[in-house]
């Protein structure tokens, strides 16, 4: 290992005074040779005689030379404060005081020189300038003694300035809460700062005389054209792009950039600052996401509202249909051929009726009766019918998991969420496939549950997973969209998980999807867990016949349905029942007004203008208070369950008349 050479040390006081001595006396002997051969060699006369006969030039001199002497004078001053002043600070402070001295003896033989014009004391003024050589020679000596150092001081300061603004720049780049990465012209990492390792998890020295080992090999193209652009003299700011940490983990960034040059000019790199943005790219993908669930939200309240308000007239229209088949039936003899086309209106009747069930579990404008119900009860009874829905070539697997298993639900609404879901699974498996239904409970929702009640202590989670053929984002985003389908015409209405998430969101819960092309799809329903309860011991006496007379009771029909109405009132009259008929709410506010005798039921539309059927019932209560009332509606917006007063009942549209004669009989008979 060979030995660094010494570099030579510096010359010794003597040697550094002798050489600018040296120096000096040469240069001073050729000006006094100057001055001997050109000057001493002639002959001249004293100043002031030259100048006695020119009182113009004569004043002129005089004027300049006290001219200069009282900037000698200043100088010497200004420089007598500027020691005072710097004190032990001012470095080379004798060359100061010897260069006042000599500034101080110069302003004197100028002053004199203004003297000796009108006195001839040339003996002082030879003084003076014997005193200013004297100064003149010490000051020449001491700036000779001094040179070198003050040409090494000045060196020294300027590098000691640029020393201290490297330092701030260092401390700057340390401290920065962004990366700094600095690289030279040939894409080599020359600058790396703490930022930089903690955002890409490399340290400085890995990261140090190497070219950039954040960037992955399918970025590497942008990368290079990124460095050729700021090489050519362009600065980028705020370019957004993916680089990947030490782990393998991607790290969204944002990168500013502009190229760095030297004292003279010349290109030397390039510097970059690079801002990690991963958690505002995270918030901003979040903050997009909750606006798109709040648009789904928005869409499907006023969807529901549509699929309700159609609901409402198709259930009457059924109404009438069904009715009058059930009426025409009566009226014909039972070997009637007639009859087996009211059974085909009969059946398309009951079709339809299914359908507007589904548009108004999807709109959650149905009247449910909630209670606490057990949901491996429920599954229980779909393990036997669910086989025959599905097929033999799908292996169909149940998993009870939960501890807690019971929720607040309508009982009939749990079985249609299992069935729809296990037919749109078994249509993703056309070929066969697993099915698994899984329950679970859990302490919380997960992160995309945040339209729902959060208050719940404990949640049931129902799992419907298939190995079918999965759905891509797009298809995963729509499908509880009403009337979405992927199946061909004629296959499917697209109502099915529609309606799944209309009667989830009616019991306060939530539903999600996992799915991906070729990796089948994992339904999960949270429903929030309640206590369970004990059966009832006794079962209400069962009506013994659907087609009971009505014994000559009075009953007040109010609808605004002509011929709903014209069926319901022709049904109950040829059952027996004393009918008053009311067109409108108002008009049977009016009847029950201004009727002598008992009314003992009342029938009524709850969706009426002018007055709402709920609203009715109560003004007639306090006119008949025995008065029993029976609701009818297709579509009871605001209206639930809990809501009936006493001695009341509901029947959801449509129904069949044999259905309402029962429900009269029983709330007549109603203690």
């Amino acid at each position: 290992m060979s030995t660094p050479p010494i570099a030579p040390p510096a010359p010794p006081f003597t040697a550094r005074f002798l050489k600018n001595a040296l120096i000096g006396l040469a240069l001073t002997t050729a000006a006094l040779w100057l001055v001997s051969r050109f000057l001493l060699s002639a002959n001249f006369l004293p100043h002031w005689y030259c100048l006695a006969g020119n009182r113009r030039l004569l004043w002129t001199t005089v004027l300049a030379d006290l001219g200069i002497g009282v900037s000698y004078v200043l100088i010497s001053g200004t420089l007598a404060w500027l020691v005072r002043r710097a004190g032990r600070d001012l470095p080379y402070s004798s060359f100061f005081w010897a260069f006042g001295v000599f500034i101080v003896s110069c302003g004197a033989t100028h002053f004199l020189e203004v003297a000796t014009v009108w006195y001839p004391i040339y003996w002082l003024a030879a003084l003076v300038k014997v005193i200013t050589a004297l100064a003149s020679l010490g000051t020449a000596a001491v700036l000779l003694y001094a040179a070198d150092d003050i040409v090494e001081f000045v060196k020294t300061a300027r590098g000691a300035a640029a020393h201290r603004g490297n330092e701030k720049f260092r401390t700057l780049v340390e401290a920065a809460p962004i990366a700094v990465v600095a690289y030279d012209t040939d894409g080599v990492v020359q600058l790396w700062n703490p930022a930089a390792e903690k955002i890409f998890g490399i340290s400085r020295s890995d990261a140090v005389g190497k070219p950039a080992q954040f960037v992955p090999p399918e970025k590497l193209a942008e990368h290079r054209a990124l460095m050729e652009k700021t090489l050519a003299g362009e600065v980028s700011g705020g370019f957004e792009a993916q680089r990947q940490s030490a782990d393998g983990t991607v790290v969204s960034i944002s990168i500013s950039a502009a190229p760095t040059y030297d004292e003279n000019g010349g290109l030397t790199g390039i510097m970059a600052v690079i801002e990690d943005i991963s958690h505002r790219i995270s918030l901003e993908q979040e903050q997009q996401r909750l606006e798109t669930q709040v648009r789904q939200v928005q869409k499907m309240e006023v969807l529901g509202r549509l699929a309700g308000g159609v609901a409402h007239d198709f259930n009457n229209m059924l109404m009438v249909l069904g009715g009058c088949s059930e009426l025409l039936e009566r009226s014909l003899p039972s070997d009637s051929p007639a009859l087996i086309y009211l059974d085909q209106i009969r059946r398309a009747t009951e079709k339809a009726t299914a359908m507007t069930k589904q548009l108004l579990t999807f709109s959650r404008r149905q009247v449910l009766e909630f209670r606490p119900i057990d949901v491996h009860g429920a599954l229980r009874e779909s393990e036997f019918l669910l086989p025959r829905l599905l097929g033999s070539d799908i292996e169909l697997t149940f998993q009870h998991h939960a501890q807690r298993s019971w929720i607040l639900s309508d009982p009939t609404q749990i079985e249609q969420v299992v069935a729809n879901l296990a037919i749109n699974s078994r249509d993703a498996m056309p070929g066969g496939g697993q099915l698994t239904i899984v329950t679970r409970n859990t302490a919380q929702l997960p992160e995309d549950g945040v339209d729902v009640d959060k208050a719940a202590a404990e949640w049931l989670v129902l799992e419907v997973a298939d190995t079918g053929c999965g759905m891509d984002e797009k298809t995963r985003a729509q499908i509880f969209e009403p009337f979405f389908t992927t199946k061909p015409p004629g296959k499917g209405t697209g109502l099915g998980l529609a309606t799944v998430y209309g009667i989830v969101k009616q019991a306060g819960g939530h539903v999600r999807v996992e799915t991906a092309p070729g990796k089948g799809t994992r339904f999960e329903v949270y429903l929030p867990v309640v206590e369970p309860v004990q059966p009832l011991a006794t079962e209400p006496p069962p009506v013994s016949s659907a087609s009971a007379n009505g014994d000559g009771a009075t009953i007040l029909v109010a609808d605004d349905e002509p011929s709903l109405r014209h069926a319901v009132v022709e049904l109950l009259r040829g059952s027996g029942y004393n009918v008053l008929e009311a067109n409108s709410a108002l008009v049977a506010l009016e009847i029950a007004q201004q009727h002598t005798g008992k009314i003992d039921m009342l029938l009524t539309d709850i969706v009426m203008p002018g007055l709402r059927g709920t609203d009715l019932s109560s003004r007639i209560v306090s006119i008949h208070p025995d008065i029993r009332i029976v609701y009818m509606s297709g579509y009871a917006e605001g209206f639930g369950e809990a809501d009936l007063p006493p001695n009341a009942a509901f029947l959801q549209k449509p129904f069949r008349f044999a259905t309402l004669l029962e429900q009269l009989k029983l709330i007549r008979h109603k203690s």
